[in-house]
């Protein structure tokens, strides 16, 4: 098997908005839902990649791109199946990771822990030098820059239109196109498509983790560890 990206990392860093982005290319078939196909018995993975490709080819794409956030354990046994696989890894300041991780376990423990396993996942394979590696923050300052890097690392072509699968959620301003010419409207149009922010959600531990929290979090010698290795500054 061939031809595949996978998105990982951990969970609530930024995977659906990347996957979404990078789904959106006109050479790229998206499985849209998260698989965990990685996870499952061997004869299985082979029948629902054979699959997948079908669905590629019947659209004419060069790639196929999963989103399993959890595939970042499975690593050893992508290589397995896909010859010389795209793993983009995506991630995020811990403690905005663990704040809204915080919010699904209901644990500042239990989001620590998965923060620093899943990020070890990836820190400590042999072939991270292969990986191609995204801050979420980058992502959200500077979007055009994180994705034109990722088309170059794909071999695809990047173009603006990647950015429309904003367009369902974006409601325009009335009269947004009064007095233009066609040609003009889709100038406009895509002057204001990348204009438009990506929701930012860093930070947001600056008022959802308590003292408490923080003290946990920063007297854990692995996450300070990963922080600094990520290039994030701690306290």
């Amino acid at each position: 098997m061939e031809n595949m990206i996978f998105i990982v990392g951990c969970g609530h860093s930024g995977t659906s908005l990347l996957r979404k982005i990078i789904g959106n290319h006109k050479d790229v078939y998206c499985i849209p839902n998260e698989t965990s196909l990685f996870k499952k018995p061997d004869n299985f993975i082979k029948i629902e990649l054979d699959k997948y490709d079908k669905y590629r080819k019947n659209e004419n794409k060069k790639y196929i791109c999963e989103k399993t956030p959890k595939h970042v354990e499975e690593i050893d046994k992508i290589y397995t199946f896909v010859k010389t696989p795209k793993i983009i890894v995506i991630v995020r300041d811990g403690r905005d990771v663990i704040s809204s991780l915080k919010k699904r376990y209901g644990s500042t423990e239990q989001g620590l822990w998965r923060w620093i396993h899943d990020n070890n996942a990836w820190l400590n394979h042999p072939n991270k030098k292969d990986f191609h590696v995204v801050k979420y923050e980058d992502l959200i300052k500077n979007k055009v820059n994180v994705i034109s890097n990722i088309c170059t690392f794909l071999q695809i072509e990047y173009t603006d239109e990647i950015f429309d699968y904003e367009m369902n959620e974006i409601i325009l301003p009335e009269n947004f196109f009064l007095g233009l010419i066609k040609d003009k409207k889709h100038d406009k149009l895509r002057e204001y498509q990348l204009n438009q922010p990506i929701y930012d959600g860093s930070k947001r531990w600056l008022t959802d983790l308590t003292k408490t929290d923080l003290d946990k979090i920063y007297s854990n010698p692995n996450f300070v560890n990963i922080m600094t290795q990520l290039g994030y500054e701690v306290m």
